[in-house]
Order: structure tokens, then sequence, then C-alpha cells
């Protein structure tokens, strides 16, 4: 075996033939395999898990709780891999655990804003696999925002802004009024106003144009009226090539 590829196999890398040397394992075999000092075999056991077993809530908190302690690269994305897999149910198992593993959210304010006009991936790694759901998980994140954990909150406006910016969920009166009385309920948490502001970039509402035109004019705080900034640039490009193909037409 190659060095690249030893080391590629220590940080949890599987080719096709390692999945055949297990493949015939048991269930119970497997989920023993997921506890292997090997990040590569922890990696076989849950993609074979995955793809062997329905997405139980047994299972799917053992999944969570090794992604919590997992330090190997390829076993981290084998994990959000087979939790995307999942629909509702397992979305509300999920959300239990936004903010609460590993250290790469934000904790404070940014000092440079975001320069491009996609939507920013989320840095918690629960957040950023459930914005590659379905968007049927919607209402299940909506009730995050009702939560009385605010880390919780924050992650969870990630996930829906990033889930209606791409999957074009521009118009939605029960997201919009959420977020909007989010902020209401939230504003003097900062981190809170500024992802609300951030989310408020993926739909085309009136009221929450006014509100960004108010925010970008008297925040408190420079990276926020420049989020604001942002997010109106972006609804006006999205709605003014609304515009311009409709009268195309």
């Amino acid at each position: 075996m190659k060095s690249s590829d030893s080391r590629l196999k220590g940080r949890g890398k599987i080719v096709f033939e390692d999945l055949h040397l297990y493949n015939g394992y048991t269930k119970m075999e497997l989920i023993e395999l997921i506890k292997s000092k090997e990040a590569y075999k922890r990696t076989i056991a849950v993609k074979l898990l995955s793809e062997k077993s329905d997405l139980s809530d047994d299972l799917m908190h053992l999944f969570l709780n090794t992604l919590a302690q997992e330090k190997k690269l390829y076993t981290k994305i084998e994990l959000c891999d087979a939790l995307s897999k999942g629909g509702r149910e397992s979305a509300k198992v999920m959300v239990e655990y936004l903010g609460k593993i590993g250290n790469n959210q934000h904790k404070v304010l940014p000092t440079d804003g975001f320069n491009k006009n996609s939507y920013p991936l989320p840095r918690d790694i629960i957040a950023r696999t459930l914005a590659h759901m379905d968007e049927e998980i919607l209402p299940i994140l909506l009730y995050v925002l009702k939560a009385n954990n605010p880390f919780e909150i924050q992650e969870g406006i990630d996930a829906i802004g990033f889930i209606c910016f791409n999957r074009k969920i521009h118009r939605h009166s029960q997201i919009i009024d959420a977020l909007i009385q989010c902020l209401k309920d939230h504003y003097n948490d900062e981190i809170i106003r500024w992802k609300l502001v951030r989310s408020f970039e993926s739909f085309n509402d009136i009221n929450m144009i006014k509100i960004l035109q108010h925010i970008e004019q008297e925040d408190i705080q420079p990276i926020i009226r420049i989020e604001a900034k942002r997010s109106l640039s972006i609804i006006n490009n999205r709605t003014k090539g609304w515009k311009n193909d409709l009268s195309s037409v």
C-alpha cells in the first residue's frame, strides 16, 4: 500500500474492496465494528449499517453519538451522509444535537462579510447535514425557532436559510412569519439577529425587505448592517431577474 493510501485509510477513507470483506457482518457485528480503533473500519460499519438497516431512532443516536466523538474526516463524512438519508422523523432526533457537536460554530460576530452570491454552508455539522436533507424537514426546523436554547436557534436558522435559498423556496408565508417572529423574540442576541438577516436573503417578501432596510441604516453592529445590505442586493438581483423573465413572455 502506498504511503498516501495508508494516510487516507488512517483518516477513514475506504474502497470497494474494504466493504466486500465485511459485507457478511450482522447488524450486531457492525455495531461492534463502529467502536474499532481503526477509522476505516468505523467508516465501513457506518456505510454498511446505513445500507442494510432502517434508520431507527437507536441507530440515529448511535451515529450521532459516534459523530460527536469522531476525529477522522472520512468517517465524519460517512456519518453525515448516513444521517442525511433520513426524513422528518430523523430530523426530529437530529435537531436535539444542533450546536452540540464540534467547535466550529460562530461564537462571536465575524469581522468580515460574506462576499459571494451563494448561501454560505452552515458551519455546525448537524445544521450542515440537515441543510442537505429534503425540504420536508422544514416544519421540524421551524419548531426549533421556538426553543429555549439560543445555540439550537442559531444553527436552525442556518439550515432553514440554506434550504430555502437553494430549493428556491422564496415565498412561504409560514416560514417568513416564523423568521420575523424569531427576530422580534431574540433581537438582542447579536448572533441570532445576524443569522436571521442573512436568512432573509432567501425570500422575496416586502416585510423582510423593510426590516432589512431599517437594519442596514440603524443597526449598531457594522457587520450586521453589511449583511443587511448584502441580503437586499441578493433579493433585488433575484427579483429583477424574475421581472425580466416575465417581460420577455
